[in-house]
């Protein structure tokens, strides 16, 4: 049985480090070398402050869970220090013993490559967000989408479109909604707050493709739209303007 569950935790694709009251490192399985870019030889049954001499205090979180006989968890640890340079995703565990802290077990996994996909999802829907499309010289169209909506704060989406409003010396933006499938409060702040601040710069802002769940939702949240150009879809718009 102790052979199974040896291969078991060699074997998952989780890395698992335990220490023993000492701070002395009695075990380690082959991710957790592969992720510290150790070999168990130069570590085992060392102390963990000698076997990793540099590591700063914000990622000792398996010596802390012994020191204070607490667990931790971890959703983003950065780790970055010496040779390293990624994100883990992390957990400890205390290890009894008839009652008593016999050592401490951290858990951890690489999630290096979704941090970077999320920003680079969120740089993504950051250009996005000010994607003003010229249709005159005086006319531009600003498709608004779910990811934007959702994302990022209204007043950076505030700053953004009106930045380039003003770069591009806009006088009238038709902000097309045709892609939001649900209204809450930040799709509210975000219509609300650019409309006021394209009054504030003297500038005008359209209203179009309002889905009909998205206005049955508005509708129900007490929204007021009131003075701003609404049309049923961006087509009519362009037919206005």
């Amino acid at each position: 049985m102790r052979e199974m569950y040896s291969s078991i935790v060699e074997n998952i694709k989780s890395a698992i480090m335990v220490i023993d009251p000492q701070n002395m490192v009695v075990s380690v399985n082959q991710q957790c070398e592969k992720l510290l870019k150790v070999n168990r030889e130069d570590i085992l049954y060392k102390d963990i402050f000698q076997a990793f001499p540099d590591a700063p205090e914000e990622v000792r979180h398996i010596e802390n869970a012994m020191k204070y006989e607490q667990e931790y968890v971890v959703d983003v640890m950065p780790y970055k220090w010496g040779p390293y340079n990624a994100y883990f995703t992390l957990q400890t565990k205390l290890l009894y013993e008839d009652g008593l802290v016999v050592g401490a077990m951290a858990e951890f996994s690489d999630i290096t490559k979704y941090i970077e996909r999320e920003a680079a999802l969120k740089k993504s829907v950051e250009e996005m967000a000010a994607n003003l499309v010229p249709i005159s010289c005086s006319i531009a169209v600003l498709p608004l989408t779910q990811p934007i909506v959702s994302e990022l704060e209204p007043g950076y989406f505030i700053e953004k479109v009106l930045t380039s409003v003003h770069s591009l010396q806009i006088t009238k933006v038709i902000l097309d909604v045709t892609a939001i499938y649900e209204a809450d409060a930040n799709f509210y702040d975000s219509i609300t707050l650019l409309a006021r601040g394209m009054k504030l710069i003297g500038k005008e802002m359209i209203l179009t493709g309002f889905r009909p769940q998205v206005a049955k939702q508005m509708a129900a949240m007490g929204v007021n739209l009131r003075g701003i150009e609404i049309y049923p879809t961006l087509k009519r718009a362009m037919e206005v303007y």
